[in-house]
């Protein structure tokens, strides 16, 4: 019977969470598969973006440059390197979910950290779910569009800017509470100038600034 009860409470309590992220918005009848592409950052003919970067996984602190690199096939490479040329991490991601780790500092060779490195930067990359059903909602007061996709880590909840159609803030939620928050600003609209990528229940945080390889910008 106390199982059951707890059980019953678990339950209760997912529920009213989901219902709190989203309780304004209302099922949006639109083609959200063609959202999948238009709305992402990081496409295949995007080319290659530079970021400044600042990454804090526990105890551990790096600075350096972030190049992410998207790859014929969906697929996405980001490569981790100090002001200073040490490798940090390189990792590639697979539109099926996989990711393949080149290298990895020891510092930080650990698989609890890398599980979620990995799924951090997957998410930051590959914006809406490759697999599974696409549903979009819409506020109701302020028109916002909201795309809900469904991963192995559990559910996206993308939130579309409606002048620039492209991704602002991205909330993965997992089985107990929500579990990553990722914020994409941009000026132009054309690509993020910074993104912040930060945990409810974790010591984990990233911040990219885009920089212009082209320019004065690189340190």
């Amino acid at each position: 019977m106390k199982n059951l009860a707890l059980s019953s409470l678990i339950l209760l309590f997912l529920s009213s969470c989901s219902l709190a992220l989203f309780n304004d918005f209302q099922p949006y009848p639109g083609a959200a598969e063609s959202k999948k592409d238009a709305c992402s950052w990081f496409r295949e003919d995007t080319g290659r973006y530079l970021f400044q970067s600042s990454v804090d996984v526990f105890s551990n602190h790096f600075t350096g440059l972030l190049f992410v690199k998207p790859l014929q096939g969906r697929s996405h490479s980001c490569f981790f390197i100090t002001e200073v040329g040490i490798k940090i991490f390189d990792m590639e991601f697979f539109n099926d979910g996989e990711f393949k780790l080149h290298y990895c500092l020891e510092e930080l060779n650990r698989k609890a950290i890398i599980k979620t490195l990995s799924n951090d930067l997957a998410l930051m990359v590959d914006n809406i779910a490759s697999n599974g059903k696409v549903k979009m909602m819409k506020d109701k007061e302020t028109g916002r569009l909201i795309i809900k996709s469904k991963d192995y880590n559990g559910t996206r909840y993308c939130i579309v800017n409606d002048k620039t159609n492209k991704i602002e803030e991205l909330i993965r939620t997992g089985s107990l509470t929500n579990k990553v928050n990722i914020k994409f600003f941009s000026i132009s609209g054309a690509q993020p100038d910074s993104i912040n990528i930060s945990h409810y229940n974790l010591k984990l945080s990233i911040h990219l600034s885009k920089l212009n390889e082209n320019g004065s910008d690189i340190p």
